[in-house]
C-alpha cells in the first residue's frame, strides 16, 4: 500500500481554554486562528492566507472570517502586518496568550508571537523566569504584557505595580516536613502562652 499522511501540527495553548479566552472569542474565531496558524512560516511565523482560503478551510462564510479576524486582533491573538516580502496579500502573525496567576488572581497576560522554531524555548524561558523570580530580559524581549485587573505596567521600572490585599494572596500548600515544623512551633507557642497566663 502506498499513501501519504501529514503528521505536522500547530500548538494551541491549553491556557486559551483554562483562561476562558476560547469561549470569549467563540469557536468561529478559534477555528480561523488555528487555520492562520496552520499557514505560519516555520522560521518567522508569518502567514498570508486570504479570507477566501480561510473560509474554505473552516467552512465559514467570508463575512464571518473577516469578523473573526477582527475578534482575534481585539483579543491580541493576531497581528496584521502590511503586505510585503513579495506577497500581495495581508500578512498575519498568530499570537499565544498566557495568564500569569497568583491563586485565582490574574497578575498579567503575556502575549507571544507564534514562531514555531522558537516558541517552545521562549515559553520555557518565560516559565523558568517566572517560577524562579529572577528577571530574564531575553525571555521577555518581544512580548506584550497586559496588566491584570487592578494592575498597571510601569514602563520606566519595567514591572507590574499594584497593591494586593493580604487576604487575596493565596497560602502555599506546605509539604509534610514544613507542616510538622509549623505544628511543632504552634504547639510550643501555645505552651509558652499558657505558662505565662499561669504565672500571671
Amino acid at each position: 500500500m502506498q499513501g501519504q499522511i501529514d503528521t505536522s501540527f500547530a500548538t494551541a495553548q491549553r491556557d486559551l481554554f483554562t483562561s476562558g479566552m476560547a469561549a470569549n472569542i467563540g469557536m468561529n474565531s478559534f477555528g480561523v486562528w488555528l487555520a492562520i496558524k496552520s499557514h505560519a512560516d516555520f522560521n518567522d511565523g508569518e502567514a498570508w492566507p486570504g479570507v477566501r482560503k480561510l473560509a474554505d478551510m473552516t467552512g465559514l462564510g467570508t463575512g464571518t472570517v473577516s469578523r473573526s479576524i477582527q475578534t482575534l486582533i481585539d483579543a491580541k491573538l493576531l497581528r496584521v502586518m502590511a503586505a510585503g516580502k513579495g506577497h500581495k496579500s495581508t500578512r498575519y502573525m498568530a499570537r499565544e496568550r498566557l495568564d500569569v496567576r497568583l491563586g485565582d488572581r490574574v497578575l498579567c497576560t503575556i502575549v507571544v508571537d507564534y514562531v514555531p522554531t522558537v516558541l517552545r524555548d521562549k515559553l520555557d524561558r518565560i516559565k523558568k523566569s517566572l517560577s524562579s523570580g529572577k528577571h530574564d530580559p531575553v525571555a521577555f524581549a518581544e512580548v506584550d504584557i497586559i496588566p491584570g485587573p487592578g494592575f498597571a505596567w510601569d514602563e520606566k521600572a519595567g514591572m507590574l505595580k499594584a497593591s494586593i490585599p493580604s487576604a487575596d494572596i493565596p497560602s502555599l500548600p506546605l509539604d509534610p516536613g514544613e507542616a510538622k515544623v509549623l505544628n511543632d512551633l504552634q504547639r510550643k507557642a501555645l505552651l509558652l502562652k499558657n505558662k505565662s497566663k499561669d504565672r500571671a
